[in-house]
């Protein structure tokens, strides 16, 4: 499968053809083939929009997109942010939180339950609604081992979701295993299919290295848009077109 728009909604197409239903971590079971299309947002909230747009035109949206709170790559808070959000609630996904350990001091499983527990109420306030389900940034092994149960929040790397169902992932850019091929054999009844929405794209496939390239280069930008929009008169000290000249020479 590549990574792009276009492979991504030949793959839900291919699963409705062979009769997978998309569901969510509550509501799985209630069909006798059940997809959960998880999202890990981990850089970029646009990209996340645009993946819910593929999934509006495609399945009329299901997709589960779990968004960080604690994150240098986004501010949940900002308008461009809320509004991102708000799209893809329209589009028809859903909100869950992606909880990074790594920005607490966590020496026990009740005070990760405590933190869990606060991010997701933050979150709740933005989304307008409960948030029912989380997933791990970068889960740490213990974490994978424990199967914690969080009181109200499902833990999607239970143990039901990661070893009960078959778990597909496109982790770095890569599936460890070949997704279409085994949506073709039908062999399992149970998916989850997680896909992270920074590495997808529109038109022709880039490499690893490409990618995060255009990236950066794409950041760069957004600063300067961001910078233009709070410092006044920026375009009379250095105008967006040398930016771009200095990033594309």
């Amino acid at each position: 499968m590549q990574f792009t728009y276009r492979s991504y909604a030949s793959m839900i197409e291919n699963l409705l053809n062979r009769g997978y239903q998309i569901r969510n971590y509550k509501n799985w079971d209630d069909t006798a083939k059940t997809v959960i299309l998880r999202h890990d947002v981990d850089y970029n909230l646009k990209k996340a929009v645009a993946l819910s747009e593929v999934e509006k035109k495609v399945c009329n949206g299901g997709g589960i997109y779990f968004v960080l709170v604690s994150t240098d790559f986004y501010n949940i808070h900002s308008k461009e942010s809320r509004k991102a959000i708000n799209t893809i609630l329209e589009n028809g996904g859903s909100i869950g939180l992606h909880f990074d350990e790594t920005q607490y001091s966590i020496f026990s499983e009740e005070e990760l339950k405590k933190y869990v527990c606060k991010e997701a109420e933050i979150l709740s306030d933005i989304v307008g609604t409960r948030i029912e389900a989380v997933s791990m940034h970068r889960p740490s092994a213990n974490m994978l081992d424990a199967d914690i149960r969080f009181a109200n929040i499902i833990n999607s790397y239970s143990h039901i979701y990661i070893k009960e169902m078959k778990y597909l992932s496109d982790s770095r850019r890569h599936w460890r295993e070949n997704v279409d091929e085994i949506i073709e054999q039908g062999s399992f009844t149970r998916l989850h299919i997680l896909t992270h929405p920074f590495w997808y794209s529109q038109g022709v496939e880039s490499n690893l290295k490409q990618t995060l390239k255009e990236a950066i280069l794409n950041a760069s930008l957004e600063y300067y848009d961001n910078l233009n929009d709070n410092f006044r008169s920026l375009q009379e000290e250095i105008r967006r077109s040398e930016i771009e000249r200095m990033i594309y020479q």
